[in-house]
């Protein structure tokens, strides 16, 4: 007779709440990994934009100085040219055969120049060319960057929820712990060591 008694009574002892004297959601020691984490996330997202800016700035720089000095040499070289040509015009107008030699020579010079000026349009079209691959390659570094701060702000989240999962817990609230770690299961790959296994050991329990 006594022995169903005893049963109720250890029911009810089950069910008592925890002690007043709750530990604290995350130790000293987690925020500040957390904290670390965060700043190390940061840290490589700003140093990967440094990097590729400072690059880009280089190879423009180099490109621009290389384009000034093409078009200098040429300009100083068409100058020369067209001050010869003024002089030796003065002269062949006395002397038809030295004028015959004379233009055969401008002819050659013409071409020698027609050479260079498509050379240099050439080198015009690579540049553009590199140009525009420097370009498509900095959309796709900004892509990259705005991925990894979707990352943080997603890691931010997602310890937010812990600590409300690890309150919920503390609490008996079952319901509410289920909603969030279901709300935290899509994220927990972001979860530093010592969050994982705070995660864990809740999904087991």
């Amino acid at each position: 007779m006594n022995e169903p008694e005893l049963t109720v009574s250890a029911r009810e002892e089950d069910h008592t709440p925890p002690p007043a004297n709750q530990t604290q959601v995350l130790s000293p020691r987690r925020r500040s990994a957390l904290v670390t984490y965060l700043a190390i996330l940061f840290a490589i997202a700003f140093l990967f934009v440094a990097v590729v800016m400072v690059l880009e700035t280089k190879r423009l720089k180099t490109m621009n100085e290389e384009l000034q000095d093409t078009n200098q040499k040429t300009s100083a070289s068409l100058t020369n040219n067209i001050n010869a040509l003024q002089e030796e015009n003065q002269t062949l107008s006395k002397d038809n055969e030295d004028l015959q030699a004379r233009v055969a020579e401008l002819e050659a010079e013409a071409e020698k120049d027609q050479t260079e000026q498509n050379q240099l349009q050439s080198r015009i079209v690579s540049l553009n060319d590199e140009r525009q691959a420097l370009s498509r390659e900095k959309r796709k570094l900004e892509a990259q960057v705005r991925t990894l701060t979707k990352q943080a702000e997603d890691a931010v989240t997602v310890s937010e929820l812990l600590q409300k999962a690890v309150a919920a817990d503390e609490a008996g609230d079952m319901d509410g712990l289920q909603t969030l770690l279901e709300q935290i299961e899509p994220m927990e790959n972001l979860f530093s060591p010592s969050e994982k296994e705070i995660y864990e050991s809740m999904v087991i329990d």
